[in-house]
C-alpha cells in the first residue's frame, strides 16, 4: 500500500507534493486544520470535525476548497490507499499563494492538503498509566475556538514539558484552567461529577470533548460545564484530557503535585471504556 497524500485535487506521493513558497500559510501562518482519529479502519466523528472545519473557515474568512463536498470520500480513500488500520488523518487549508501583503488575497485556489499516518492510538502507554503535565501561563491569542495552524505557544509549552521529564502541558489564565496544549481538560469532583470549562473564545470546541460530554450524560454521569481553578485541578479526585489522537488520557501529576492517589480513577476508566465502545460501534471504511 502507498502512503499517498492529497493535495489540491490529486493523490500524490509525498515527494511529488509541493507547495509554493508564496503560500499564505507559509508566509503568514494563515490557515486552519483538522485531525481525525482512525481506529480499526474507523474514522472517528467525521461529521463533527467537518462542521468545525466549516466554522473555522467562516470565522477566518478563508475560501472553501472545491473538494469540500467530497471530503468524506477523500478521507476514506486515503485510509484505503495507506492500508491504515490505526492512526490519524491530518487536513490543512490555507488561502493559497499570493504576494506577501497582510491584507492581500491569494492568486491561486485554496491549498488543501491531507495526509493519513499510522499510529497505535489504543496502545499508547499514557492511556493505561496516565501522565504528568506542566502548568503553563496561557499567553495565546483570544480566538482559541478557531483551529488555526498558529501553534508556536503550544509547541514551546510541550517541548519545555518534555525537557522537565513531563509528558504534556496544561494552560491557565486569570480565570482558571483553560485547556491542554492540544486537548480539552476535565476534572472529577468529590461528588463524582465531571467538570469541564464551558465553550467560549478561550478554548477549542473539541470534537472528542463533545462526544465525552454526551456519552457521560447518556450514562448517568453528571457533567458541569463550569470553569475551575488551578487549586481545584490540584485537589481533584481525578483529572483527564481529551483529544482526537490522545482519546482520553488520565492526568496523575501536575508538576510536583500528585493528583489524588497518583493512579487513573474509576470515572476516567468508565469514560475511556464508553468512548472506545462507541468507536468500535462505528462502521469501518469500506
Amino acid at each position: 500500500m502507498s502512503e499517498d497524500v492529497f493535495l489540491n485535487g490529486r493523490f500524490l506521493s509525498p515527494a511529488e507534493a509541493t507547495l509554493s513558497v508564496f503560500d499564505r500559510g507559509f508566509l503568514f501562518g494563515e490557515g486552519i486544520y483538522e485531525v481525525w482519529a482512525v481506529v480499526g479502519q474507523r474514522i472517528v466523528d467525521t461529521e463533527s470535525h467537518l462542521k468545525r472545519l466549516d466554522r473555522s473557515l467562516a470565522e477566518c474568512g478563508l475560501p472553501t476548497p472545491p473538494e469540500r463536498d467530497t471530503l468524506p470520500q477523500i478521507l476514506t480513500e486515503l485510509v484505503r490507499r495507506g492500508g491504515l488500520t490505526d492512526g490519524f488523518i491530518y487536513l490543512q487549508i490555507t488561502p493559497g499563494a499570493g504576494e506577501r501583503d497582510f491584507t492581500g488575497t491569494a492568486d491561486t485556489r485554496p491549498t488543501l492538503f491531507i495526509m493519513a499516518r499510522k499510529k497505535d492510538l489504543l496502545g499508547a502507554p499514557a492511556l493505561e498509566s496516565g501522565m504528568a503535565v506542566d502548568l503553563v501561563p496561557d499567553i495565546r491569542w483570544l480566538r482559541r475556538d478557531i483551529k488555526t495552524t498558529m501553534l508556536m505557544p503550544q509547541v514551546m509549552a510541550k517541548k519545555n514539558a518534555v525537557r522537565q521529564g513531563l509528558k504534556d502541558a496544561v494552560f491557565y489564565d486569570e480565570t482558571g484552567i483553560t485547556e491542554g496544549a492540544s486537548s480539552n481538560i476535565f476534572i472529577v469532583t468529590e461528588s463524582g461529577a465531571v467538570r469541564t470549562r464551558p465553550l467560549s473564545h478561550k478554548l477549542l470546541p473539541g470534537c472528542t470533548r463533545g462526544r465525552i460530554v454526551a456519552l457521560a450524560r447518556d450514562h448517568g454521569i453528571q457533567v458541569h460545564e463550569q470553569a475551575f481553578s488551578v487549586e481545584e485541578l490540584l485537589t481533584a479526585r481525578e483529572a483527564f484530557v481529551t483529544s482526537a489522537t490522545s482519546l482520553i488520557v488520565p492526568i496523575i501529576q501536575v508538576n510536583e503535585k500528585t493528583i489524588a492517589d497518583g493512579k487513573p480513577g474509576p470515572v476516567t476508566r468508565t469514560l475511556q471504556k464508553l468512548y472506545i465502545d462507541y468507536i468500535h460501534a462505528l462502521p469501518p471504511c469500506a
